[in-house]
């Protein structure tokens, strides 16, 4: 979509509501790449609720940890409390992915 029309389509929707819209979106585009390409990174929405237009590029798997530890898909340019993962592929002994904490 382009930047304006995009800013047209999302000038009524509060930050809450984008944060949600967002939310869903992920997940269904986790949904799809945990099923088709789970090796493979995706392009997730930032959900800070701001109209950022950032992307995070995260393997299924860290998106699915991010989901369990209840944090957001944040980009890194973007502040607040939240998880947010140090490397896409950081790993700990377990496999893992590896979240810090981002103040």
């Amino acid at each position: 979509m382009v930047g304006g029309r995009r800013q047209e389509m999302l000038s009524g929707v509060t930050p809450g509501q984008r944060s949600r819209l967002f939310r869903e979106v992920n997940d269904r585009i986790h949904e799809l790449l945990a099923s088709a390409e789970p090796d493979l990174p995706g392009e997730f929405l930032c959900e800070c609720g701001r109209d950022c237009g950032q992307r995070v590029e995260l393997l299924p798997a860290a998106f699915a940890e991010l989901r369990r530890a209840e944090a957001a898909v944040c980009s890194p340019s973007c502040r607040g409390p939240r998880l947010r993962l140090r490397g896409l592929r950081t790993r700990g002994a377990d496999g893992a992915p590896v979240l810090s904490k981002v103040s």
